[in-house]
């Protein structure tokens, strides 16, 4: 590929992988959308200080006008694989409340503005240098780093390792390897026999979406069914010519914008890295479908989770749809600290609420955390009671939200439990943005009373919440964010994130140490509180008793957890440089 002369005066980017999948640059994308431009800067400087530590050379520019920050890596040598990249994004993703784990997560599709190209809301990608500064400091990273790098920052980052769960745990209908494409350059296709439609993709297909759909989301989804059952591009683009739920692409064709083979081919890819293969005896997707039904009882039955605690429970039931279809299983492991952080939870509640919805059916308990090892824990389709009625009477299903964008509305620091305006005020305003409007008809959605419906209109009208503004999830995110800001509420996921890795350090910390001391033998290891130099970068990962030291005791000999979090909340946070 050959770069122009002149860059374009719209907004444009840059693969972050070569053709072979290999990673040949790294940005690192923190995001101001959500937690704002405070927080974006102080996330890409703690992440910056690590690489000062490291003695890596970089390139950090603010992304656009809504003080997003980039730091770009040059690979040398031939890049770094996917998978090694794949663990850095998956951690760095639990470090940084503003990590933007996108562009590192798709090796084909992953693009990121380089400094200087052209912000869609106005301005440039500028790089944080100028002058000599900045010509010294591209001549430094130009040169580029060793990819191991991506080891060094993993060891940097404290993390727990992605571990397939052992063969007996998986269903025989599931597999490790992807799936090979048939026909790659005229008719591509997953190389398997081709079926009909699950019942969910056919009715996508047949309906034509509603004014407030996310109709690119539709198409995507549409695709990915079909590239599911085995159809080709051909079928795709017959499909495409009349099919109602894909209408944008027809738009887009009708605008000079063909985009049906590159969506294809997006849906192609990401259903042949699926770790699973369905019963070819069966029509349909079973996990799929299953999901579906799931969260559909969750949106029929909404208004049951008003009562004290539901709230929690509906979180962590999203939650786990979420985590379901990614690791395309329904009997998860469940780490409890990083089902908070995508449920917006504390731990300890994840701990007490998944006992509670136990009880209900919901969830039911595989094997019991052994060690370091967690829970497993398998999400069962609707109990008796939780069906949707619906169903059998030959009503339309009601339209589905996507989970991810659910959890992402009400995990906002707008509605923390403590200073925000709670999880109650983030379900009244979910349904405001659905279109429910009148304090009678929101009351029966949530299932709250009248009463505190009224008490939280009020609320959210003097914080300019309550008009039917725009659902788009950036715009959605901008007016929480505003509303945040004013109320002085900053930084609270950021903090619970901080919290839940040294809880998991801590943990990992006093394993290593209990396990030294019922060593037999003459004992040798590094000297008491050795971890306190926090400053040191250590380009391999190790024990944590080896980062850290001995775990610091009282004078009784009982364990010192306050000396200790100290000890990693400092080796968390290294000394910030000061940015020029």
């Amino acid at each position: 590929m050959v770069a122009p002369k002149q860059a374009p005066d719209y907004p444009w980017a840059v693969y972050l992988a070569s053709a072979d999948y290999r990673f040949r640059l790294l940005a690192f994308d923190f995001d101001s959308s959500c937690l704002g431009p405070d927080q974006a800067r102080t996330d890409s400087d703690r992440f910056a200080a690590h690489l000062d530590n490291l003695g890596v050379h970089y390139l950090r520019a603010h992304s656009g006008p809504w003080g997003g920050q980039h730091i770009w890596l040059r690979l040398g040598e031939n890049g770094a694989d996917l998978a090694a990249v794949g663990e850095l994004n998956r951690v760095l993703d639990q470090h940084y409340a503003t990590f933007d784990a996108s562009p590192l997560s798709k090796p084909r599709r992953g693009v990121v503005r380089p400094p200087g190209a052209p912000h869609r809301d106005g301005g440039r990608s500028v790089p944080h240098l100028a002058g000599a500064d900045l010509q010294q400091a591209l001549e430094r990273a130009g040169r580029g780093t060793t990819p191991e790098v991506v080891t060094w920052l993993l060891a940097r980052h404290p993390h727990t390792p992605s571990t397939p769960r052992p063969i007996g745990a998986i269903s025989t209908a599931m597999r490790a390897a992807p799936i090979r494409i048939g026909d790659p350059t005229t008719n591509p296709h997953l190389d398997r026999p081709r079926r009909p439609l699950s019942a969910a993709t056919q009715e996508l297909l047949d309906t034509t979406p509603g004014k407030r759909a996310d109709r690119s989301a539709i198409a995507h989804s549409i695709f990915l069914g079909m590239a599911c059952a085995g159809h080709t591009l051909n079928d795709a683009r017959t499909a495409a010519e009349s099919a109602p739920g894909l209408v944008r692409l027809r738009e887009d064709r009708d605008n000079g914008r063909d985009d049906l083979a590159r969506q294809w081919d997006r849906a192609l890819q990401r259903a042949a890295t699926f770790a699973y293969l369905p019963d070819r005896t069966h029509p349909q997707e079973p996990l799929d479908e299953e999901l579906d039904t799931i969260e559909r009882a969750l949106t029929v039955h909404a208004a049951r989770f008003a009562q004290p605690g539901g709230e929690s429970d509906e979180r962590i039931l999203y939650a786990l749809t979420t985590f379901a279809r990614t690791a395309r299983t329904r009997t998860l492991d469940i780490d409890c600290r990083r089902l908070a952080q995508r449920a917006g939870l504390a731990a300890s509640t994840i701990s007490r609420r998944l006992r509670v919805i136990a009880q209900t059916g919901w969830v039911t308990q595989t094997y019991a955390a052994a060690g370091t090892r967690a829970a497993s824990w398998t999400l069962n389709l609707p109990p008796k009671g939780w069906e949707d009625p619906a169903a059998t009477q030959g009503n339309p299903p009601p339209a589905l939200e996507p989970a991810s964008r659910l959890l992402t509305h009400h995990t906002h620091d707008l509605w923390s439990s403590r200073s925000g305006l709670g999880a109650a005020a983030a379900r009244i305003h979910w349904a405001l943005l659905g279109g429910v409007r009148t304090t009678t008809k929101i009351a029966g959605v949530t299932g709250y009373s009248p009463k505190t419906v009224e008490k939280t209109l009020r609320s959210l009208s003097r914080l300019h919440l309550d008009g039917p503004g725009s659902r788009s999830a950036d715009s959605v995110k901008g007016q929480l964010h505003t509303a945040a800001k004013e109320l002085g509420l900053a930084e609270v996921s950021a903090g619970r994130r901080e919290r839940h890795i040294i809880d998991r350090e801590l943990f990992a910390w006093w394993n290593d140490e209990q396990a030294w001391r019922r060593r037999k033998g003459k004992k040798r290891g590094p000297k008491r509180n050795a971890g306190m130099a926090t400053t040191l970068a250590l380009p391999i990962d190790g024990p944590a008793r080896i980062k850290y030291g001995r775990f610091p005791t009282k004078p009784g000999g009982r364990a010192d957890y306050r000396t200790a979090r100290d000890i990693v909340r400092g080796y968390l946070a290294p000394a910030e440089r000061v940015a020029a």
